[in-house]
């Protein structure tokens, strides 16, 4: 098979030329680069590129120090032999074609410089082990040892062989990432292997747990995806009493917010429903950061709030809480307490914008004198503010002149 026509189609004309520059000075070297993993199955199928991924059969470095147009900038580079370089506008990863071995499950992989059919053999699935040439004499050509070809034809998501899952368990949220974006199923045996290996999520560190987690929340069907993972078992495996609630799942499914953060609101979804102690502990498993992890302990706000509450008293539960928060608790609450979805409404679209048209420096301009006191009288103002509305600055200034003789 030949891709010489979508490369052409699909990438753009500053892509087409760092794809070519890096392909000239791997030539310079003698040695072979080729396109590789999802660049390549997005071709095949059509879809817009967004990352390149390139692998060369030497030393990243050597490539480099080879090419003397001085327009490839190294951004980093990582201990797996991979730079993330930067040429004619254009972000590639490049990596040096290797062979891993794992010591144990879900550790991190020792790897060995190889050819690139030892490299396309440690991929994930058969529709990532595909590279295409990008040498003017065999361009577009794709290498294809696994009929990744034919499963992207089927829609099929395929291991390369049946250790995979037990070998990188973070291969399973991406087999959901996957399946959703692409609507692909599956394959029989994968599947079999992969709900044998589920409980292998357990012995990953909190922080690549997160890492997984925070790619699947920025897919654009994140909760198709999380669904997946729920139904094999994927959640227990973090936190035995990890339960996932539809209305959760809903969330997810229909989350279109461009305010809030992908990745928090769905954090907050998973989450919210489980009882503090269980919140706490699954933040402490993935070592979230201590702003995330006070946003959970937080949810318990939203449990607070009652039907009979004076809007003064929605405000001083709600006030302060994040965007995400918020989002998330009004979109759960909708199937689950109406009043509370309410409350939170009136929250967003009223309370929280309402401020006192008197200052400090007003009251004390009354008489009052400096320190707490000024504090206090301007809250109470807030508050009768909150639950009468209609308050205009003389009769804030009037309200404060009463509140402070009340208390001599």
């Amino acid at each position: 098979m030949n891709i010489s026509n979508q490369l052409h189609e699909y990438l753009s004309a500053d892509q087409l030329k760092a794809v070519k520059s890096v392909s000239a000075a791997a030539s310079a070297i003698d040695k072979r680069v080729f396109l590789v993993g999802g660049a390549v199955r997005d071709l095949i199928l059509g879809r817009e590129i967004k990352d390149i991924d390139m692998a060369v059969e030497c030393y990243p470095r050597e490539l480099l120090s080879s090419s003397n147009d001085g327009l490839i900038k190294v951004i980093s580079s990582s201990e797996f032999e991979t730079v993330k370089i930067e040429i004619y506008g254009q972000i590639i990863d490049l990596s040096m074609t290797r062979c891993e071995r794992y010591v144990k499950s879900g550790s991190l992989p020792q790897v060995y410089k190889s050819r690139i059919e030892s490299d396309l053999s440690r991929r994930d699935f058969t529709i990532n082990a595909l590279a295409a040439h990008v040498d003017s004499s065999k361009w577009g050509e794709i290498l294809d040892p696994h009929n990744g070809v034919q499963d992207l034809r089927m829609g099929l998501i395929k291991v390369l062989h049946h250790q995979s899952f037990t070998d990188d368990p973070t291969r399973i949220f991406r087999a959901a990432r996957y399946a959703t974006r692409l609507s692909f199923e599956l394959e029989k045996t994968t599947r079999e292997s992969m709900i044998q290996a589920v409980s292998g999520i357990g012995g990953l560190s909190g922080t690549r747990i997160l890492s997984e987690l925070d790619q699947v929340f920025e897919e654009i069907n994140s909760g198709n995806a999380l669904e997946n993972l729920d139904e094999w078992g994927a959640f227990k495996a973090i936190h035995p009493k990890f339960d996932i609630s539809t209305a959760a799942l809903a969330v997810l499914k229909n989350f279109d917010s461009v305010e809030a953060s992908p990745n928090v609101v769905g954090l907050l979804s998973l989450v919210y429903g489980l009882n503090r102690d269980v919140r706490k502990e699954i933040g402490v498993r993935l070592k979230l950061s201590s702003p995330l992890s006070w946003q959970i302990s937080n949810i318990d706000r939203f449990y607070q709030l009652r039907p009979d509450m004076k809007n003064s008293e929605i405000y001083e539960k709600l006030n302060g809480l994040s965007l995400e928060s918020l989002y998330v608790a009004r979109s759960i609450s909708s199937s689950t307490d109406v009043e509370a979805s309410n409350q939170i409404n009136l929250y967003l679209n009223d309370l929280a914008d309402i401020s006192i048209s008197v200052t400090g420096n007003d009251l004390i301009n009354l008489g009052i004198p400096e320190g707490p006191l000024v504090g206090t009288i301007l809250s109470s103002i807030h508050e009768k503010l909150l639950d009468d509305h209609m308050l205009s600055r003389k009769e804030q200034l009037e309200l404060a002149k009463n509140i402070w003789t009340n208390t001599m």
